[in-house]
């Protein structure tokens, strides 16, 4: 998370472009704390029935570029702690307009 948050700070200038997590522990009381401790501002949002019942998501963690229209555009599952993984997702966030 502090890798998504230093991503997302490079474009706080471009207010297009938003980052959203979404919290999946059973226990949503457990993110504050944690957001805390590590010092993060990001958005989280509390979603474990929606990604269970609705996503139907398999693995994680996924990463997702949605349009302005809410049509996902590019989706990508796992992460790598290089800095191929900001690299990566910058060129892929400059590909969607």
């Amino acid at each position: 998370m502090p890798r998504i948050e230093k991503l997302e700070q490079k474009y706080t200038d471009r207010p297009q472009i938003q980052f959203l997590t979404l919290n999946i522990d059973d226990n949503p009381g457990l993110v504050e704390p944690f957001m805390a401790e590590k010092k993060l501002s990001l958005t989280v949002l509390p979603a474990y029935s929606y990604v269970s019942d609705t996503l139907k998501i398999n693995g994680l963690p996924q990463n997702w570029i949605v349009d302005a229209a809410g049509v996902v555009k590019l989706k990508g599952l796992g992460y790598d702690a290089t800095e191929k993984w900001e690299t990566g997702m910058a060129e892929a966030i400059g590909k969607v307009k």
